[in-house]
C-alpha cells in the first residue's frame, strides 16, 4: 500500500494539466497513506479530476466521504471541497454525507463549512426530506455559526505594547482571509436557514419547541437569511399560530428591517401568526409605504383587526 507519493511521478501535475490522465485507480489509493498530508495531495488530485469531469469522482465518491472525518483536519476540508464540486452534477453520489456534512457546517475556521454548504445545496434542491432529521443541527447553526476573529482598536489597547505591533501586522497580512471568512459564515447562515424553509415546510413540529431560541436570529445578517429565517416561522405558524408566540416581537421589529423584501416576509409572517398585536405596526408600514409592501401591509392588519 502506498505511503507516499513517488518524487518520479507528479501527480499533482497531471491533475492540474491533463485531469483525463490522471489514474484514479492510484490515487484512491493514496487515501491509504499514513501520512496525512500525502491523503490530502490524493484528495486535491480528486478535486482537479472533479472539476473536468464530475463523474470520474462520484464514481467513487463513498471513498471522499470516508475521508471527511480525516484525523488531518485539511484532508477532511479537502474531500469537503470534492463532495461540493461533484454535488450539482451527482447529489445522489454526495448524498450518504448529508449527516456528516451538516456537522461539519459550523467548524472553526469556517471554510470547511463553507464547503460543505456548497456540498449540501443540491441535496436540499433534489431531495429536502432529507434535511428533516437536521432540523435541531441546522437551527443550532443559525443561531450560532462559526465566528470569525478580528479584534478591534478598543480590543488591541488592552494588548501589551510589545505585542501589538505582532497583532496588528498579522491582522493586516490575513486581512483578505477575514473578509472571506465573514462572508463564507454569513454563506453558511443563508444555507441553514433556507435549509429550515424546506424543513419547516415539510414538518413545521421540527423546530416548534425552539422558537425562543429562533427568534434572535431574525435579525441577522445577511438579509436574505433573515428572510429565510422569517419564512421558517412563517412556516410554523400556519400549522399552529400559538406556538410562534415567542417571535411577535422580533417578527414586528423587521418591519423596519433596511431591507424592503425582509419586511414584505414579515408581513406575511405576522398574518400566518395572527399576530393581532402588530396591527398598529403594519398600518405604520401600510402608512409610510407604498406599492405591493403597503398594500400588503395594509390588507394583512384589516385582516388581523377583523380577526380579533
Amino acid at each position: 500500500m502506498p505511503t507516499q507519493v513517488p518524487d518520479d511521478e507528479p501527480i499533482l501535475e497531471t491533475a492540474r494539466n491533463e485531469p483525463e490522465n490522471v489514474d484514479i485507480d492510484r490515487v484512491v489509493a493514496l487515501l491509504d497513506a499514513d501520512q496525512g498530508q500525502v491523503r490530502n495531495v490524493a484528495l486535491r488530485c480528486l478535486l482537479l479530476v472533479a472539476n473536468d469531469d464530475a463523474d470520474r469522482v462520484a464514481a467513487i465518491a463513498d471513498r471522499v466521504i470516508d475521508c471527511l472525518d480525516d484525523e488531518f483536519s485539511v484532508a477532511g476540508s479537502t474531500a469537503t471541497a470534492v463532495l461540493g464540486t461533484i454535488a450539482a452534477d451527482r447529489p445522489d453520489a454526495v448524498r450518504p454525507a448529508l449527516p456528516t456534512l451538516v456537522e461539519t457546517l459550523d467548524e472553526h475556521p469556517p471554510r470547511t463549512g463553507y464547503r460543505a454548504a456548497r456540498a449540501l445545496g443540491p441535496l436540499l434542491e433534489s431531495d429536502p426530506a432529507g434535511f428533516v432529521p437536521e432540523a435541531d443541527r441546522l437551527l443550532d447553526v443559525l443561531v450560532d455559526p462559526p465566528t470569525v476573529w478580528a479584534p478591534d482598536a478598543t480590543e488591541l489597547q488592552d494588548v501589551p505594547e510589545e505585542r501589538r505591533a505582532s497583532i496588528a501586522n498579522l491582522l493586516a497580512s490575513r486581512r483578505d482571509e477575514i473578509a472571506k471568512d465573514e462572508a463564507r459564515t454569513r454563506g453558511i447562515r443563508e444555507f441553514a436557514a433556507h435549509a429550515l424553509v424546506e424543513v419547516t415546510a415539510l414538518e413545521p413540529d421540527a423546530i416548534a419547541d425552539r422558537i425562543d431560541e429562533l427568534a434572535p436570529a431574525l435579525s441577522n445578517d445577511p438579509p436574505l437569511a433573515r428572510a429565510a429565517t422569517i419564512d421558517a416561522v412563517a412556516n410554523v405558524a400556519k400549522a399552529d399560530p400559538t406556538v410562534v408566540e415567542p417571535a411577535i416581537g422580533p417578527l414586528i421589529d423587521r418591519l423596519e428591517d433596511d431591507a424592503e423584501f425582509v419586511r414584505a416576509h414579515a408581513v406575511r409572517a405576522l398574518g400566518f401568526a395572527e399576530a393581532t398585536d402588530a396591527v398598529g405596526p403594519l398600518r405604520d408600514v401600510a402608512d409610510d409605504g407604498d406599492g405591493e409592501l403597503g398594500e400588503l401591509a395594509a390588507d394583512t392588519a384589516d385582516w388581523l383587526a377583523e380577526s380579533s
